[in-house]
């Protein structure tokens, strides 16, 4: 049986959440981002899920160190017991849901906080989650995926049963996109994870 992940509370005042959210608004690049081509469900861009000029939505993971905070990027390693806090850029997004996968096949809800929640995003800036998640022993990976679906409205328990879909599938879920509809903007963070 697969053990639970640990979702760590992180209330207002925690000296992490506290130090992640002000790394995050102060370190927040001003650099326009590159714009990513328009989904391949909407004719000639007609429906393109990125909002704001130049800006697509972006999930970013951070992890604490004794030396302070670091951001992780795609195929970066990470250990059990790893404190990760997660933050992402909506660009004008009105709904978005995240979720993470592991080597175990677990799937874990991160945005909402539950499936029945709304999952009504803060459209711009970076916007750092409500509580922290501590990596468990599952190996050989943990993927972060942010979903968003512009205007239309999005049922998080809809993305939570397309990610336990994907999960069932074994080494796909490392990099395969979840089963949703194209006109869904997915972007994702995969960490390697070692003992």
């Amino acid at each position: 049986m697969p053990r639970s992940p640990r979702v760590l509370c992180c209330p207002r005042g925690p000296l992490f959440g506290a130090a992640a959210l002000a790394l995050l608004l102060g370190c927040a690049s001003t650099e326009p981002q590159p714009r990513e081509a328009a989904d391949a469900s909407a004719p000639d861009g007609a429906d393109d899920p990125v909002r704001i000029k130049g800006l697509a939505p972006r999930l970013h993971v951070h992890r604490r160190r004794p030396g302070g905070i670091e951001e992780l990027h795609d195929g970066a390693l990470a250990h059990e017991g790893d404190l990760v806090q997660m933050s992402y850029m909506a660009a004008g997004n009105r709904y978005g849901v995240v979720v993470s996968l592991d080597g175990s096949g677990v799937v874990t809800l991160h945005y909402p906080e539950r499936p029945e929640a709304s999952a009504t995003l803060v459209a711009h800036g970076e916007h750092a989650l409500d509580h922290a998640y501590e990596l468990d022993d599952a190996q050989p990976f943990e993927r972060f995926v942010f979903v968003t679906s512009g205007d239309e409205s999005l049922d998080p328990a809809i993305v939570l049963d397309a990610a336990r879909r994907l999960a069932e599938r074994g080494e796909a879920a490392r990099h395969s996109p979840l089963p949703l509809p194209e006109r869904w903007r997915q972007s994702s963070i995969t960490l390697h994870k070692r003992p």
